[in-house]
């Protein structure tokens, strides 16, 4: 009876997709969003450098990695943000539409793939602020890092406790660089590799400090996977 509920509903009152907002098939759609728009993300191509993640970077390493290594080993996400990647990752964060983390995990994992990395002993979330949690009912990249860690056999572990309330969304690249240094601190101890996930990679503020608690927690080095890295960010030194 529920079935015939919900074709009737689709008959008359189809869903539409998030994005392009046509009426959703009834097959081939992931977290509300149709077949033919999760074709049209576009992934990284090519090398570029392979410590800071920049895909355009003409280097290996590029030139700000040889004169200022981040505190990460290596970093790679799957695709620029703009575009429909950007719309999924707000989607999925203002507009709380948690049916959209895991195939934006599974995106997270392509990148992965793509890397040749080893697989990590420990899969570490960037952590929300208590006050966006709440706000959302989840934390974003907890639901990205989930399956990412189930998918490799690896250990999920919220090792990190995020301090304030600051947004990072929206802020200059200046902003971001005044944030306090002891904004993020180990919440247990982790070892060996590390792979540390968020939504986006902007300046890489927050991932550095990311990286520094967890080396100084016990892990040998950190790797940082992101589903979008800003187009033209410039790293922090």
């Amino acid at each position: 009876m529920a079935s015939l509920a919900e074709a009737l509903v689709q008959t008359f009152l189809p869903a539409r997709c998030h994005l392009c907002e046509e009426p959703l098939p009834w097959r081939g759609s992931r977290g509300g969003v149709c077949a033919r728009c999760w074709c049209e993300l576009k992934p990284h191509v090519g090398e570029g450098c392979p410590r800071c993640g920049d895909p355009d970077a003409a280097m290996r390493p590029c030139l700000q990695c040889r004169t200022a290594p981040p505190p990460w080993t290596a970093a790679a996400s799957f695709g620029p943000y703009d575009g429909a990647l950007r719309s999924l990752i707000l989607l999925l964060k203002d507009r709380r539409l948690d049916e959209l983390a895991l195939p934006l995990a599974d995106l997270l994992h392509r990148a992965f793939r793509r890397t040749g990395w080893s697989v990590p002993e420990a899969v570490v979330p960037v952590p929300t602020s208590w006050g966006r949690a709440l706000q959302r009912g989840f934390d974003h990249a907890r639901l990205l890092a989930a399956p990412v860690a189930a998918a490799l056999g690896a250990p999920l572990v919220p090792a990190l406790r995020r301090h304030g309330r600051a947004r990072q969304v929206g802020k200059s690249r200046s902003a971001r660089l005044q944030l306090p240094a002891g904004a993020f601190t180990p919440r247990r101890r982790v070892a060996g590799r590390v792979l540390l996930v968020d939504d986006v990679l902007t300046t890489g503020a927050t991932a550095a400090r990311c990286s520094r608690a967890l080396l100084a927690a016990g892990a040998d080095e950190v790797s940082v996977l992101t589903l979008a890295r800003t187009p033209n960010a410039r790293r922090v030194p």
